[in-house]
């Protein structure tokens, strides 16, 4: 009796939408899923490339000689690297300042009248400490007008507006599996209501609960898995047109805002983990109403 099928399940037109609206929940789920990821990654390489950094500009004023100029930002660079903490501090040069700056500035940073600050990247030992307000003593007593910028105080407030924001797709992603569970309650409990009768003969003839449990939970894992399957096709392939027309884009203070390897695979796989939630919530509401008496 286990091989067999005796509820008339896949015939039931009264389930033939329900593939549809799981593959449009599946196709929410997995644009929410991967923004999660997605932010998750560019906060974790932002924070990975801005910690133990800092930057120094060193203001040049415009009737100063080249050599001048070399001289301040070599004098900030001797005071850094006298500084208990700083591992080393690499003066920017003006090429690679206004290539950073293009994306806003456009072709004004090939200008010669444009005046560009002097820029140190400076990079702190590991688990050092500095303070930057005795720092910039240091330095404008040196250099005067030279001025350090800290990123942590921004970066934390860029790395707390990416966690929200993760915070709210991942509650996106639950409030659409609630919405997924209660669907396939109402389903099974309306696919039971329609083949009462033979569940009822079934039983007169020594079916068991788990055998009755067992053709509804294999049902709704097929049409989980299909509607799953689908909604999750069409969010790879709308995943895939956003990552082929930002990858020119040219944004150079930004991290690359991309998926790894295995956050797709999570993407693939998340098909059978909706079928699989989909098959024992069909059990419990089974078991469920068969244990009550329908």
């Amino acid at each position: 009796m286990a091989n067999r099928n005796d509820l008339p399940l896949s015939e039931d037109d009264s389930t033939r939408f329900v593939p549809w609206i799981i593959g449009v929940m599946a196709y929410l789920a997995a644009l929410a899923l991967a923004a999660a990821l997605m932010l998750s990654n560019i906060a974790a390489e932002w924070s990975a490339g801005l910690e133990g950094t800092l930057t120094v500009q060193v203001p040049i004023s415009d009737d100063a000689l080249a050599d001048q100029k070399d001289q301040r930002v070599l004098s900030a660079v001797r005071v850094l690297l006298a500084t208990p903490g700083v591992d080393s501090a690499r003066p920017i040069p003006l090429a690679e300042v206004a290539e950073m700056l293009e994306p806003w500035l456009g072709a004004a940073t090939k200008s010669n009248d444009l005046p560009l600050p002097r820029v140190i990247d400076v990079q702190l030992e590991d688990g050092a400490a500095v303070d930057t307000e005795t720092l910039s003593a240091a330095l404008d007593k040196t250099v005067p007008g030279a001025s350090v910028e800290d990123h942590e105080a921004w970066r934390n407030t860029l790395i707390l507006l990416f966690r929200s924001v993760e915070i709210v797709a991942i509650v996106i992603i639950f409030l659409i599996g609630t919405v997924a569970f209660a669907a396939i309650v109402f389903t099974t409990r309306s696919v039971l209501a329609v083949h009462q009768e033979i569940v009822e003969v079934l039983h007169l003839i020594g079916a068991h609960d788990n055998y009755m449990a067992a053709q509804f939970q294999k049902h709704a894992f097929r049409v989980a898995l299909k509607g799953g399957i689908g909604g999750t096709v069409c969010a790879l392939a709308t995943l895939l047109t956003i990552v082929f027309l930002t990858s020119n884009l040219d944004a150079s203070l930004l991290p690359p805002a991309g998926l790894k390897w295995w956050h797709w695979l999570v993407l693939a796989v998340l098909p059978i983990a909706e079928s699989c939630c989909a098959m024992l919530t069909a059990r419990i509401t089974i078991m469920r109403a068969l244990k009550r008496g329908f």
